[in-house]
């Protein structure tokens, strides 16, 4: 029997989809996946994202908020933002935080976007994805400050340091790896992965984004997110599958799934 695992942030509504959106899906249930998280980041992804939501209800489940990289788009009030999340197979706000990365100071507008789209996860109960690149500590602050732990986040795409990992897991939060764990380069993470509590760890692609190693160079997709597993196992020698299973369970828990493991 296949150990169930689920990708807790990948982008299925992504154009990189559109030749083989369902035959991804597909390789996802044979992969013995049980869930995947597919964000939307603008307003050009809610209907798309409502037509892959409303296809494969209890597979995949979806969080929207417009993307801390751009700052041209339309910013929708927190009312929307908290009416959207309570859709149906809706379980999260985000992707939201800060880049430091793409987008350079002032960035007051940035900051009030995170705390704006913090105000609705609260309105709609529901728990947020953070975004941080360059900007782990100064998001964490901010989820301190508006005392986030309270509705549960998860910091994706972790790249930051072990003190603002440990910050993240105080301040109740989650962190998660996609395949950056896997990089040669990156030892620092695994490192990190090692350190955290396996209650706090999730999972992702962030496809089709970061393709784990053996997969550099190919498109990305969910099925890949079973290699950020087996890098968390051996930086903590834990089982291949137990890592599969706690990551699973700890993405079922913060998102509230409708999903037993």
């Amino acid at each position: 029997m296949l150990t169930p695992y689920i990708d807790s942030h990948c982008h299925l509504t992504d154009k990189a989809f559109d030749e083989d959106r369902e035959a991804a899906i597909e390789r996802m249930k044979d992969a013995g996946m049980v869930a995947g998280i597919t964000i939307g980041c603008e307003d050009d992804d809610i209907k798309p994202l409502r037509a892959i939501l409303d296809a494969h209800p209890g597979l995949l489940f979806g969080a929207w908020a417009v993307h801390p990289e751009y700052p041209e788009l339309r910013e929708a009030d927190v009312d929307e933002i908290a009416e959207r999340a309570n859709e149906p197979g809706m379980v999260a706000v985000g992707e939201t935080g800060l880049d430091f990365y793409w987008c350079k100071e002032p960035l007051d507008w940035q900051r009030d976007r995170f705390r704006r789209h913090i105000a609705a996860a609260r309105k709609a109960g529901k728990p947020l994805i953070i975004h941080a690149r360059d900007a782990e500590s100064a998001a964490l602050e901010i989820l301190k400050e508006e005392k986030a732990g309270d509705l549960g986040f998860v910091m994706h795409c972790f790249c930051g340091t072990l003190e603002t990992a440990e910050g993240v897991v105080a301040a109740g939060g989650h962190v998660s790896f996609t395949g950056n764990l896997t990089f040669k380069k990156n030892e620092m993470l695994r490192e990190i992965a090692g350190k955290i509590p396996l209650d706090r760890l999730l999972i992702e692609t962030d496809s089709p984004y970061m393709a784990p190693v053996p997969f550099r160079g190919k498109r990305c997709e969910p099925v890949y997110s079973r290699e950020v597993a087996r890098a968390i196992a051996a930086a903590k020698g834990l089982d291949f599958d137990e890592a599969l299973l706690a990551t699973a369970r700890n993405t079922v828990k913060l998102f509230r799934l409708p999903i037993a493991l």
